[in-house]
């Protein structure tokens, strides 16, 4: 048995993923209108469906976030969480191989732009592989004891905290170099 097998870390990725949609998913709901320009900017679809797919993700992503929760259907959460992740990553690529790297990618409305980058399409393989990987693996992990779902929780919300606390500052970088490069070509 190797460490990719252990509930803990099982533990520790599905909660990590469902804190990870269900902070998505509220912020999105909570800036609704600003989410739809988002999806809008991207150009991926014809206009007619920009509203309706900004209304209806963040209420998917919601239901990844409690599916994760919920042990029975938590492989398939996973597995639709991973489907997302790569979704979103080519929504990203595509638009970065268009030149579009100065628009929002619409991942957290935390009053911060962040802008498309290959990075961010790194961050959304590797989240999706941590996805797929859940799938594939929690039918095979035996059950965590409550330590271990304890120590799985905590350890999780630890790392979305340092996740966001990375994410605000490489926007607060970004915003500082836009900034710097206004004043220097003043």
């Amino acid at each position: 048995m190797s460490v990719w097998d252990e509930p803990l870390v099982a533990i520790f990725a599905r909660s990590f993923l469902a804190f990870l949609f269900a902070a998505a998913a509220v912020s999105k709901l909570r800036q609704r209108e600003e989410f739809f320009g988002v999806v809008r900017n991207f150009r991926m679809m014809p206009e007619a469906l920009a509203r309706p797919v900004a209304a209806i993700l963040p209420w998917v992503e919601l239901a990844v976030a409690a599916g994760l929760a919920v042990g029975i259907t938590a492989p398939y959460a996973a597995f639709t969480a991973g489907g997302l992740l790569v979704l979103f990553g080519i929504a990203i690529g595509v638009n970065v191989l268009r030149g579009r790297r100065a628009i929002d990618c619409g991942c957290f409305r935390m009053g911060m732009k962040q802008s498309l980058s290959w990075m961010l399409v790194g961050r959304n393989a590797v989240l999706a592989s941590a996805a797929f990987w859940l799938a594939y693996t929690l039918p095979l992990v035996r059950p965590a004891n409550i330590a271990e779902l304890a120590i799985g929780i905590i350890a999780a919300s630890f790392a979305l905290l340092l996740y966001f606390s990375a994410t605000y500052l490489s926007a607060l970088s970004s915003a500082s170099r836009t900034d710097n490069s206004l004043f220097s070509q003043g």
